[in-house]
């Protein structure tokens, strides 16, 4: 799929391989001296004749001061829509589109409670510039979990708008520094977090040097995924992916998988879905099996496979949740409800364990793993087994059994920019 992917690009830099290097930029800070005091109003050039079937869009990535909740309402000649959007104190990303028969001026008006200041950066107001082949209403109806991407806005700069004295607040270029990584598709430079991976502009992906896919999340999902499986099942989906994780840490996913669905006749994935009501369980809301994702519920970077016990979650709760246990994640009641879900008793649930099963098979073998794993995988096994039980050290164990493996391996991390100490 990828080599396919490669051929149909259209784009003139993609041969450069710039798409894994990271640039620094610092956002712009908006403030307020008074609690009453906390509205910017942003204009952009009349829009006349505007692209995509006359839709208007908006789209940033905003940090705040404190959480707080943002209110962000775009005009569009006699058309406007207000939508609020739950900030924290990392960048969030926000975005929504209008549509309207008329065309004419295009603001933006931000405002929230509180003096409390915001860090932003790429926020843009304009034609929502949704490539061909991609469908229009697909793209309105996918939610916050593709915006601001899916509009194909610049985000360019900081402020792609212009600041009209109307505004209450003040903008002054003293932001935090946040770090921008080129889209292999569409070209555009959008945001990462290296301390939140995947919680931008694109998709988390381990083995990249930037630890994020080549692809934003857009081009993702609307040039790739859909276009590259399109008679694919949810659960064969999920499955694909699984396969990848298993080649890195052995887990054989994919066969538990397999035993599954020939044992009860279903997918893994409709299964929980179905068990945990259609819904995220940390979040409640309601949500499609395409948009489904499967948390091994005891995390995967311990050495858990994916398994019956698994839990349902959005997008974005999965990705908040990442390797963290079920005890440092959820609360004490949503433990026990997921306890009576999911099968697991609630005190394997509060447990911070290892699967010591796996961990008696790596050190059995540990040579074989270690000439057959990337560098990242037997460091970041050997980092997460030493933090639950410190007296298990398996860079030494290495050392000890085969020395010279040992400082090979260490120089094949040194090579990808990988420097953890065995």
């Amino acid at each position: 799929m990828r080599r396919l992917a490669q051929h149909t690009r259209d784009d003139a830099y993609a041969s450069k391989r710039d798409y894994q290097e990271l640039h620094q930029v610092r956002s712009v800070r908006a403030y307020s001296g008074t609690p009453a005091n906390n509205r910017l109003v942003l204009t952009a050039e009349p829009v006349d004749g505007i692209a995509s079937e006359n839709i208007a869009a908006f789209g940033a990535y905003i940090a705040a001061e404190t959480p707080l909740k943002l209110t962000a309402r775009l005009c569009w000649g006699d058309s406007d829509r207000a939508v609020a959007f739950d900030l924290a104190t990392d960048f969030t990303r926000v975005g929504f589109a209008l549509g309207a028969d008329e065309q004419g001026p295009l603001s933006l008006e931000l405002y929230w409670d509180g003096a409390y200041a915001l860090d932003i950066w790429g926020l843009d107001i304009g034609p929502a510039a949704i490539p061909d082949g991609i469908v229009l209403a697909d793209v309105l109806g996918a939610g916050r979990s593709i915006a601001p991407e899916t509009f194909y806005l610049d985000h360019a700069v900081a402020l792609n708008a212009d600041l009209e004295p109307s505004s209450d607040a003040a903008v002054a270029e003293e932001g935090r520094w946040l770090h921008l990584k080129k889209c292999s598709y569409c070209g555009r430079l959008l945001p990462v977090d290296m301390n939140r991976l995947g919680s931008l502009a694109f998709h988390k992906h381990n083995a990249k040097r930037t630890h994020h896919q080549n692809e934003c999340r857009s081009c993702k999902k609307w040039r790739i995924n859909d276009n590259f499986n399109p008679s694919r099942t949810v659960d064969q989906l999920h499955e694909s992916s699984v396969i990848t994780r298993e080649r890195k840490i052995f887990l054989q996913e994919s066969i538990i998988l397999q035993e599954i669905k020939k044992r009860t006749g279903e997918g893994l994935k409709s299964q929980v879905w179905e068990r945990f009501d259609r819904r995220c369980f940390n979040c409640a809301k309601s949500i499609p099996l395409s948009q489904v994702q499967l948390d091994h519920t005891r995390p995967l970077a311990y050495l858990w496979p994916i398994d019956e016990h698994a839990t349902c979650l959005c997008a974005e709760c999965n990705n908040n949740k990442k390797d963290r246990f079920p005890v440092d994640f959820y609360s004490e009641s949503q433990l026990r409800e997921l306890s009576r879900i999911c099968g697991l008793g609630y005190g394997e649930l509060v447990q911070k364990s290892v699967n010591m099963e796996q961990l008696q098979k790596i050190m059995g073998d540990i040579v074989t793993y270690a000439t057959t794993w990337e560098p990242r995988t037997f460091f970041s096994v050997a980092r997460k087994v030493q933090e639950i039980h410190p007296e298990i050290n398996l860079g030494e164990r290495l050392q000890f059994l085969n020395p010279e493996i040992h400082e090979q391996l260490r120089s094949r991390a040194a090579a990808v920019r990988l420097t953890e100490d065995a």
